[in-house]
């Protein structure tokens, strides 16, 4: 029984060995296929707000462990904004873990677009649905924290209608704000009223370290990345690229790329994008905009999304919308996975830093770290140099190589210090870079005043029509119910009777009829009169004529201004009837006289009209007035163009300037004839041709013009005159210039010289149409002229009052942001704004009140009221305050230049002490030009103080200049009478000079107040020549005073000018742009509107340009200063207006005296010193080179200088002739100056050539002189037992593995007498100038400089001097060329190793230098390795350019050999200024250069000194004074480069074995027997290659800054090689598999054989103890296993181990 019980078991338990078998492997082919994602049931339809929170509330309660729904705020009508966030372990610590990035989509901001709201609610579906089956969602949910907002607008999305494509209903919100206009924005110094759901974004965006995110619109179908605007605000066409506008370009690129359609661009009519994206503000200007806040304050990356063409369609399009975008949607999300992702550690404790700041060398935006001290940094593929600071940490720096795929792993580690070396590094690293934008909150306060009205009755009298209120509501709901003349509202007129032409006579009887039948609303008064006498009548129509009434707009038409255009003209007169009697008779009628002061010119050309003939179709007689002037062409023009027919004004057109500057006329339209449409401004343009050129206001242009055209009866269809033409006007409108160009137009003159806005209306082909057709034109016109007349209650209107007072504000000033015209307001402080429907910041300012700035949306209705209500500005603390209370400052009125000088000599007799007057220059008309001088000494030089020059009026016509430097003279003089301590440091520490009007004979008195010019833009006519006498006094005192720094105060805009002004070789800057940036700085910052583009609407330029930026005329008189005196002169444009009203003055003196003092104080900043011989004597004609830069500076006769710096190290190199150059360094702190002494060595002026029995004594001399840096030694001798010497001079710390090590070895051939002479007489120069010269001191520091004066001191003792090309001594004493002599990779040496090569190379093996200098003689050039022509002796691409630079750097100091100048005739071979390689020479093997290449791993050279082997004493001198600056700069350059130390990194053992390769070069690099390295690389990026037999290759990108030599230190650990392991689903579930089957087998083995044992103990057998046991230890072993296999998601095994074992404390800890 239990024998078949065993058996029947193994039976058993075979066939589940078979069934685990199949299933194993059906398991198996299961795991090889990817899993497809679960079919999701989305939502293709419409929610409202509460079924999608119930549908969010659904998905999280069916997906705990991965969602969470989070309310981020609430919109203006209370509904919930809310956010789901959707991560692994999104319970823990609310899903924040180490190293995972956060991501968010943000929808319907727009609340009318409505696909970004549902497909985002699809993409909730699709994560949460597929988590865990998908492996793709499944890895993207495991690695990032996604957040996920459907709706920013509910409120919005609640007022929007499905099916409206194009709709603006529920895009704003609930206040009728545009969310996406609603931030703060980078240019702009002013603050939108921040609504809830903005205020909500700001701080979820701030609160959260969000990597990447997309806000989604619809509208459009387009990819739009930052910036969304840009400083100029174009409308469109401007592309304002961000500082990582590569990266943004990326990520839009990869939704586009993936999406269904986006990617073709071409998807709406009228798009034309590119791949389907665009940079914001190249599509079109968006101030205000979410996607660049986030950018700018935050560290996140944000682009716009344009889903759909059709805002919100039906919902049967949302199916094929989601599948549009549902892999765009999850490729954009891994794209936050790329770049370069990590963390920032506290060195010291491995603790990551939270807030560390994360920079990017080459990108100016900054990021900064998460709570863990983690982060990711979006970049595109390159290298980069990535730093890392904290506050009480040092700064850290890596290059990093980020390639194309997941994000480049780095950590950095941090050292702690002092809070002011935390401040040092950013600024070492960060000068360049600027913090992102703060906005300054804006006042947004908006009185709008409603209209009364009249409530209707409650029940009506059937029979009686209910009675309209009298309102301008009622008033603009009548134009507007007219204005369509295909089916406006029928209105009944009493209509004129009788139409015929009225010539002059019948004219003034008419009108005075009309003055006499209705004299309560009409009063006839003449604005001038004609060339010929007759009046310009003109009827006012007012329920108050003769009076303006606060609060209620003016009108005008004007007539008949071409005299035989008359259809104008009679219908004007017509309109006056028409408006007379139905006055009281009709309602809308009567409002309109009751709102508007209507003025009516008939005929502004009577005398032209007189002579024009009935019929005339399109002739001109009678077109011009009597003196033949077209006085459409003879108003002033906007170009200053002057021409034969404006250049005098008019009798006529001088009558209407004074009139319409009168009286504040909103409106007008000047009436034409010989076609048919509506003409609005620009009228002309700078190049005078027929484009299209629009004036600021160019939308409400076109809202009036059509408004007349669309209410006319024909004017609109833009077919005007068939039988004449084709032309064609799109709406019957047309811009006047697109139309044909006309300078001195009387429209254009209205709105760029006074508030009225105004068109020209063509009104028919017929010029002067028969009486009979009158009736007809009448009809056609009749609601036009209403209609037109109704647009100037349009907009925003309303009063600015003075606070304390509660009177009216007359000329305040109203100003729309983006908007470039400005607009004043009447005598009782009312102001109509003309704008067309849209929202819009609007300013009210007052030269002595603070400006108030409101928000407002203007509709088609009538005009919204907005009151401003203006505080006295601070010009009165300010006077009190910081000027002394000096009453003449705060003067509003111009001086003339007779005043100025008068009070000039008047304030230098009373201040004798310290200023004096003198005459600049006297000019053609006899005037003299003030130079004003103040300083405690007027009658000295002093040289070691900054002499300031401020100039005023170098444009005549700009005259506010003078007024400022005049005030800033009484400023100083009251300073100095009250002892004020920053006055007296002025006087006491300056000698400031100032001449307050330079050009004076370009001054107008006369010229009216300009406001329009942008001088930016244009150059000003009263410019003076270079050569012109005034210019040539003001160069001439440049001369004599050397000015430091020149400020000239322009006008004409707010913005600096710095040089050059002409650009050299297409460069716009100097080398010392740091120098002018801070002085312009020094002055910009004081004055920030300089900064705001919104600060000066006439000009499109705001900050710190070079001239050769803006305008191609300049004067050049600043590039003139800077290159032939080194004057830093820079203009500053300190009035938006060129000439503005004397009543901005004191706010411009007010604006203007922080700056002036800045700069001024600025001049302080600077190093001074003087230059004396080693007798403490002055040098004349010394002259100084600041950091290298080309601009030479010349110290004075006494040896003083003073020279402007900017803050920071810079480096002195002062020469003089008979002197050695020399080098110092200075620091120059902010604000303060730096004097340095310089005692400079004279020049050699006898050298004599040492026998080599001479050469020790110099040298020891050497020694003794500098015991400290020299160390004299024999490396061996020769076959004649001469020493071979070296002395090391440098830095004595020999194991310092930090140091650089230069060798420089001379006389290999004996008869070279040269090089040897050289390399003493360099031995005596590094010794003589340690301590004195700063390159030198700093080289001497950091390397040893090795001397071998002579190799081959046998040959020397038998040279023959003068011998220039002998022969005896080139070889040793044992007839061998010994440079044939050392060891080569290509041919066998021929005999045995001399003692003087063996010598050489024991010692260069042993002490490998990272440079080796060979000078030779014979020729003049440099040479590069190699000197063997064997083919395989060959440099790579980047060995090359490393020597080529090594090499130019000699060439390039050598005078000869920069000039090419190399000629021997000596020598069949000859060398150019271009450095070769050494086989074009004399080829041979065994070269000490190629030795030294190949064996011991230098960088080599051969220099050629000489073209005479052994010259004469005299020519050995000219030899010293052209090598000695080359000999020193090559020691510089040598000190560049990278060393360290390569060790194993787990057992930190010096890689003896390993080498060094620069990739691209062919050449290996060894370690030294400490596993040291050193390499000498010039500026640049370089990758380097690290080998070690049984080691991985190892490679480091490095760059080597430009700029000062310096070596970068960077030590490298290499990891032991290791067998990689790739275990797929199938392998693991295989091996599980074979253990499963293994472990059964076992069992039933066991079994079985226990079945087949022999007669026992039969029966059921007690489990032991044992048994239980081992079955524990096996689960146990499992759960273990379990916990040991835990997955990283987006783990790169590149990743540091510090940064897991940083992961597992901070688990432990929590």
């Amino acid at each position: 029984m239990a024998k078949d019980w065993k058996t029947d078991s193994c039976k058993q338990l075979s066939y589940l060995i078979l069934t685990l078998l199949l299933l194993t492997v059906c398991v198996s082919n299961a795991s090889s296929n990817s899993s497809p994602s679960k079919e999701i049931i989305h939502t293709f339809k419409y929610i409202d707000h509460d079924e999608l929170l119930n549908l969010l509330n659904s998905q999280v309660a069916n997906y705990p462990h991965i969602a969470k729904l989070h309310k981020v705020g609430a919109s203006e009508e209370n509904r919930d904004i809310v956010a789901i966030q959707i991560t692994k372990n999104v319970n823990n610590n609310n899903g924040v873990e180490p190293g995972k990035p956060m991501f968010k989509y943000v929808g319907n901001m727009h609340g009318n677009e409505v696909i970004g709201r549902q497909i985002l609610i699809n993409l909730i579906e699709h994560l949460l649905g597929n988590y865990g089956t998908d492996e793709r969602v499944t890895k993207l949910v495991n690695g990032t924290n996604i957040y996920i907002m459907p709706t920013m607008n509910p409120d919005g999305f609640h007022r929007a209608r499905e099916g409206h494509c194009t709709g603006v209903l529920g895009r704003e919100n609930a206040h009728h704000v545009d969310l996406n206009r609603n931030f703060p924005d980078q240019f702009s110094d002013s603050q939108p009223h921040i609504q809830s759901e903005t205020r909500v974004l700001m701080n979820w965006i701030k609160e959260n370290k969000f990597v990447l995110s997309a806000n989604l619109h619809g509208g459009s179908v387009v990819a739009s990345y930052p910036f969304d605007d840009s400083a100029i605000h174009r409308q469109s066409g401007y592309y304002s690229a961000s500082p990582d506008d590569a990266i943004f370009k990326q990520v839009a690129t990869t939704y586009a790329s993936n999406h269904g359609t986006m990617h073709s661009g071409k998807v709406c009519d009228g798009d034309h994008f590119q791949g389907g994206i665009t940079n914001g503000a190249y599509w079109y200007d968006v101030p205000g905009g979410m996607q660049d806040y986030n950018y700018l304050y935050s560290n996140c990356f944000e682009i716009t999304i344009e889903l759909s063409c059709c805002k919100y369609p039906y919902a049967s399009e949302l199916e094929k919308e989601w599948n549009n975008n549902k892999e765009s949607l999850v490729a954009y999300m891994e794209e936050v996975h790329k770049g370069v992702k990590g963390f920032v550690m506290d060195a010291d404790t491995n603790e990551g830093i939270p807030d560390a700041v994360i920079m990017v060398a080459g990108i100016n935006h900054n990021i900064t770290t998460a709570s863990y001290g983690d982060f990711w940094r979006l970049l595109v593929k390159g290298n980069y140099n990535i730093s890392a600071v904290a506050e009480g940490y040092e700064l850290s720096s890596l290059a990093v190589e980020v390639k194309n795929g997941p994000a480049t792993p780095i950590n950095l580690r941090l050292k702690k210090q002092s809070a002011a070396g935390f401040l040092r590094s950013i600024d070492t690293v960060s000068a360049s870079q600027t913090e992102s934008p703060k906005s300054l909150p804006l006042t947004m306060t908006q009185n709008l005043t409603p209209e009364p009205t009249t409530p209707k009755p409650t029940t009506p009298e059937p029979a009686t029509p209910e009675p309209e209120a009298d309102t301008l509501d009622v008033l603009v709901s009548h134009i507007n119910k007219i204005r369509d003349a295909s089916h406006r509202e029928k209105l009944k007129f009493i209509e004129p009777a009788e139409f015929k032409h009225h010539h002059y006579s019948e004219l003034q009887t008419l009108l005075e009829n009309f003055n006499h039948q209705y004299p309560h609303i009409t009063r006839l008064y003449s604005v001038g009169v004609s060339v010929e006498g007759r009046q310009l009548w003109t009827m006012e129509i007012s329920d108050n004529p003769g009076i303006h009434e606060p609060g209620e707009p003016e009108f005008k038409y004007i007539g008949n201004m071409h005299g035989n255009e008359v259809v104008g003209r009679e219908m004007l007169l017509s309109l006056i009837q028409l408006l007379c009697d139905n006055y009281n008779h009709n309602h809308f009628i009567s409002l309109f006289v009751n709102l508007t002061r209507i003025h009516i010119m008939p005929s502004m050309n009577p005398d032209g009209y007189e002579i024009a003939t009935e019929g005339d179709r399109i002739g001109t007689r009678g077109r011009e007035n009597a003196n033949n002037i077209d006085l459409n062409r003879n108003f002033p023009d906007r170009f200053d163009v002057v021409n034969s027919i404006n250049r005098v004004q008019q009798p006529e057109t001088d009558a209407v300037m004074k009139w319409v500057k009168k009286y504040p006329f909103v409106l007008s339209a000047n009436l034409h004839g010989g076609t048919l449409v509506a003409n609005y401004p620009y009228d002309d343009n700078a190049a005078g041709i027929a484009t299209y050129t629009k004036c600021p206001d160019d939308s409400v242009f076109k809202q009036v013009s059509e408004a007349y055209s669309l209410a006319h009866s024909t004017m609109h269809s833009g077919h005007p005159c068939t039988d004449q033409s084709d032309e064609y006007f799109q709406d019957g409108i047309t811009n006047g210039a697109d139309w044909y160009s006309v300078a001195g137009g009387m429209q254009d003159w209205n709105y760029v010289f006074t508030n009225c806005f105004e068109i020209t209306l063509e009104l028919g082909c017929i010029k002067y149409p028969m009486a009979v057709n009158l009736p007809q034109y009448w009809d056609a016109n009749k609601y036009a002229l209403l209609v037109f007349m109704g647009q100037v209650h349009k907009g925003v209107r309303g009063f600015v009052i003075d606070k304390e007072t509660g009177l009216g504000l007359s000329d305040a000033k109203i100003t729309i942001k983006g908007i470039n015209h400005t607009i004043t307001t009447a005598t009782e402080g009312d102001y109509w704004r003309l704008l067309s429907p849209g929202d819009y910041v609007i300013t009210a300012s007052h030269y002595m009140y603070a400006n108030q700035t409101v928000q407002v949306h203007v509709t088609l209705d009538a005009a919204v009221v907005v009151n401003f209500t203006l505080s006295k500005s601070p010009l009165e603390d300010f006077s009190i305050k910081q000027d002394y209370d000096i009453k003449k400052n705060m003067a509003t009125k111009y001086q003339s230049f007779d005043e100025m000088s008068a009070e000039l000599t008047g304030l230098a007799q009373n201040y004798s002490k310290f200023m004096e007057v003198e005459t600049l220059v006297t000019v053609a008309s006899g005037k003299a030009v003030p130079m004003v001088h103040l300083s405690s000494v007027v009658d000295l030089h002093e040289n070691k103080k900054p002499h300031v020059l401020l100039i005023g009026g170098l444009h005549g016509n700009e005259p506010v200049g003078a007024e400022i430097l005049m005030r800033f003279i009484r400023h100083l003089l009251h300073g100095y009478d009250k002892k004020d301590s920053h006055v007296m440091d002025i006087i006491n520490n300056f000698h400031l000079h100032l001449i307050p009007y330079l050009n004076v004979e370009g001054f107008d008195a006369k010229q009216a107040t300009d406001c329009v010019s942008d001088m930016s833009m244009q150059m000003s006519t009263s410019q003076l020549s270079l050569d012109s006498p005034t210019i040539m006094a003001l160069l001439q005192q440049m001369e004599i005073h050397k000015f430091s720094l020149t400020l000239s105060l322009d006008s004409g805009g707010l913005f600096l000018v710095i040089p050059w002004e002409r650009k050299r070789d297409r460069m716009s800057a100097t080398d010392d742009e740091a120098i002018f940036m801070s002085l312009a700085h020094a002055f910009a910052d004081g004055y920030p509107s300089i900064y705001s583009p919104d600060s000066c609407p006439s000009s499109v330029s705001h900050g710190i340009f070079h001239g050769g930026d803006l305008i191609s005329n300049m004067s050049g008189i600043l590039d003139k200063a800077y290159e032939d005196y080194h004057n830093f002169m820079i203009s500053a444009h300190i009035s938006c207006c060129r000439y503005p009203p004397g009543r901005e003055l004191p706010t411009i003196w007010m604006n203007s005296l922080t700056p002036l003092l800045g700069i001024v104080n600025r001049g302080k900043q600077a190093v001074y010193g003087e230059v004396l011989n080693n007798d403490g004597e002055p040098i004349k004609k010394a002259t100084l080179k600041v950091d290298h830069h080309s601009v030479v500076i010349f110290a004075s006769d006494e040896g003083e200088f003073y020279i402007i710096l900017s803050a920071g190290p810079h480096t002195l190199e002062v020469s003089a002739e008979g002197y050695e150059s020399q080098t110092h360094q200075v620091q120059i702190e902010e604000g303060k100056s730096v004097g340095v002494q310089v005692s400079l060595n004279k020049e050699l002026d006898k050298m004599d050539f040492h026998r080599p029995g001479m050469v020790e004594p110099f040298l020891r001399d050497v020694s003794s002189k500098c015991p400290h840096i020299t160390k004299l030694h024999s490396i061996g001798k020769s076959p004649k037992s001469h020493d071979l010497w070296m002395l090391d001079i440098g830095s004595q710390k020999s194991n310092d593995p930090s140091l650089n090590h230069i060798l420089f070895v001379g006389g290999i051939h004996g008869n070279e007498a040269v090089p040897a002479e050289l390399l003493l007489q360099l031995a005596y120069d590094l010794c003589e100038n340690y301590r004195k010269d700063y390159f030198i001191t700093k080289a001497l520091n950091n390397s040893v400089i090795h001397i071998v004066p002579s190799l081959n001191p046998d040959g020397a003792t038998i040279a023959v001097a003068g011998e220039c090309d002998g022969k005896s001594g080139r070889k040793n004493s044992n007839d061998v060329d010994l440079d044939t002599n050392f060891e080569s990779k290509y041919a066998n040496r021929s005999g045995a190793q001399e003692v003087e090569t063996r010598a050489l190379s024991e010692w260069m093996t042993q002490s490998p230098p990272t440079v080796t200098i060979i000078l030779s003689g014979g020729l003049l050039g440099v040479t590069t390795p190699y000197r063997s022509n064997n083919p395989n002796a060959t440099l790579g691409t980047t060995e090359k350019v490393i020597l080529d630079h090594l090499g130019k750097t000699y060439v390039n100091n050598h005078p000869l050999m920069k000039a090419g100048k190399t000629s021997c005739n000596t020598s069949d071979v000859q060398l150019d200024n271009n450095v070769v390689a050494a086989s074009k020479l004399h080829p041979h093997y065994g070269s000490l250069l190629d030795f030294s290449y190949d064996f011991i791993g230098s960088m080599s050279l051969e220099i050629y000194t000489a073209c005479c082997v052994y010259p004469d004493g005299h020519q050995l001198l000219s030899a010293w004074h052209d090598h000695r600056t080359p000999l020193l700069e090559i020691i510089k350059e040598a000190t560049r480069g990278i060393k360290g130390y390569i060790y194993e990194g787990s057992q930190e053992k010096p890689m003896v074995n390993a080498t060094v390769t620069v990739v691209g070069s062919l050449h290996q690099y060894p370690v030294d027997v400490n596993g040291h390295y050193s390499l000498y690389l010039p500026p640049g990026h370089y990758t380097l290659a690290i080998n070690c037999e049984g080691h991985e290759t190892l490679k480091k990108n490095v760059i080597i800054a430009d700029g000062e030599p310096k070596t970068l230190q960077m030590n490298i650990a290499m990891e032991t090689k290791k067998s990689e392991l790739i275990i797929t689903t199938f392998a693991i579930v295989a091996i599980l598999g074979s253990i499963t089957l293994s472990i059964v087998l076992l069992v039933t083995v066991l079994v079985c054989v226990r079945s087949k044992r022999g007669p026992g103990k039969g029966g059921f057998h007690r489990l032991s103890l044992n048994d239980d046991d081992d079955e524990a230890e096996i689960y146990d072993m499992g759960s273990k296993s379990s916990l040991l296999t835990t997955t990283r998601e987006y783990h790169d095994d590149t990743s540091d181990d510090d940064e897991h074992d940083m992961y597992d404390k901070r688990l432990m800890r929590r």
